[in-house]
């Protein structure tokens, strides 16, 4: 059942993209000269092959035709991208853009992509609370970024942090 639903949604994939080319075919075909003599039509084959993009998208989207509620929301996002936004399904913006749009339908489903913040302390004895230990700087990935990229060592950084929390919150 899974694997025929799963057809299914690449047939209509495929066939969506096919109509879009017949259209833009037509839509050349009218531009031309009618002196000039059309070329013969190809008849489609039987079998339709899957465009390596698809198939690359398809690879690393495994839930796909597994997950029915992601894979009918992949669907949906297809059908509007293309019909109202223009998108060509041959290109990586479109993929990029599916990927995209799910991220934001279905983040529940892709937290594991996220990475969990680093915990630092700061270097010097200032940022110690009333118990006398040294308090803890949840650092998140962009300021463990920004401080690797500006070459700063993160327990400065953190030590940073802690002076303009401190000032926030006095």
């Amino acid at each position: 059942m899974s694997e025929a639903s799963d057809l299914m949604a690449k047939l209509a994939i495929e066939n969506e993209r096919l109509r879009l080319q017949k259209l833009r075919t037509e839509t050349k075909g009218t531009e031309k000269d009618e002196g000039q003599p059309e070329a013969p039509k190809r008849q489609a084959p039987q079998k339709q092959e899957i465009d390596p993009k698809l198939q690359s998208w398809l690879n690393k989207n495994t839930w796909f035709g597994q997950d029915m509620v992601m894979t009918r929301g992949a669907q949906a996002i297809h059908e509007q991208i293309v019909a109202n936004d223009g998108f060509d399904p041959s290109t990586d913006e479109y993929y990029q853009e599916i990927d995209k749009r799910m991220r934001v339908e279905f983040p529940q489903k892709f937290q594991s992509d996220r990475k969990v913040a680093q915990t630092v302390a700061p270097a010097n004895g200032k940022a110690v609370s009333n118990s006398g230990r040294k308090k803890q700087i949840e650092l998140t990935p962009g300021q463990v970024a920004f401080a690797k990229k500006m070459r700063i060592p993160l327990e400065q950084y953190a030590k940073e942090v802690a002076k303009i929390d401190s000032r926030k919150g006095a």
